[in-house]
């Protein structure tokens, strides 16, 4: 049984694969497993994946998937292996993630043994300018129906340097008691990707879980490396995304005040626009967003 279960989905991921794993290894936490879910990717991902891991010092448990289930399914088949391994900690990771320092999972694991933390985030920076926050922890939004970042895009000034209780993070890196799973249960599938995470810490800070963002560590993140920034793919999920969320977690009224204003800012905003790609994914995102149950 190891401490910590690190739960990484993998979909092309081969470009970042490499500084995944040498972060990883170089950690002076070293009772952990890495449960690696492969999503059929069409790159060379898993074989990439398999060749580091008979390098590195921590085991590593593959699924090796037949299709793209998306990264909600992905993380809950890590998840269930993690839990049936009696894991004291699951960590969610996205594998676009490098550690800067040697000992972050082992004050992460720390403040969770010394504390009464359910959920647990680090601060974020972006990969490409590590001194601009990605993410210090977060929030819910217009009438809690989008997330918002705290410190996005923000240069860091010691601003986000206090440890508090939130209500939101994304999970691209974020340690969990099992407990939580027990009681809200696992990541909803019909996700696929984009506001599963939302979704997922919605539930628990409705149940009343205790989410922390602490800056004892902090990670860099390559944002959007398997669903690339501004795809059309990204545009149909998070558009249908937004609509299955609202009509799960928020009143019928606040449903359907988002979908006038979501189809309002979607004809203004493309009325400026020729990238047909972009927009005609965005629509099909909405329509079937609308009709989901």
């Amino acid at each position: 049984m190891a401490r910590l279960g690190i739960v990484t989905v993998l979909y092309n991921s081969e470009s970042v694969l490499e500084e995944f794993f040498e972060t990883l290894d170089n950690q002076t936490f070293r009772d952990f497993t890495l449960y690696v879910i492969d999503n059929a990717s069409t790159d060379k991902s898993l074989e990439l994946a398999r060749r580091l891991a008979e390098k590195v010092s921590f085991p590593c448990v593959f699924f090796p998937e037949p299709k793209n289930w998306g990264i909600a399914k992905g993380n809950n088949i890590g998840i269930k292996a993690a839990l049936g391994d009696k894991c004291e900690y699951i960590m969610l990771s996205n594998n676009d993630v490098a550690l800067v320092n040697n000992d972050t999972l082992e004050v992460m694991v720390d403040r969770m043994d010394t504390s009464d933390i359910d959920i647990l985030c680090p601060k974020i920076y972006y990969y490409s300018d590590p001194k601009v926050i990605w993410a210090a922890g977060g929030t819910y939004v217009k009438n809690d129906t989008m997330t918002s970042h705290y410190g996005r895009m923000e240069e860091d000034n010691g601003n986000y340097d206090v440890e508090k209780e939130i209500r939101y993070t994304p999970t691209c890196f974020v340690i969990i008691r099992p407990e939580v799973f027990e009681k809200i249960g696992i990541m909803d599938e019909q996700y696929f990707v984009y506001y599963d995470d939302t979704d997922f810490m919605y539930r628990a800070w409705k149940a009343g879980l205790k989410i922390v963002y602490s800056p004892v560590t902090y990670i860099l993140h390559n944002e959007s490396i398997s669903t690339g920034s501004g795809s059309p793919f990204k545009h149909y999920y998070l558009a249908r995304n937004q609509f299955i969320f609202v009509r799960k977690n928020r009143p019928k009224w606040c449903f359907w005040g988002v979908v006038a204003y979501r189809f309002a800012a979607f004809a203004l905003r493309h009325v400026w626009t020729n990238e047909k790609k972009q927009w005609t994914a965005e629509l099909r995102g909405l329509r079937d967003g609308l009709k989901s149950n």
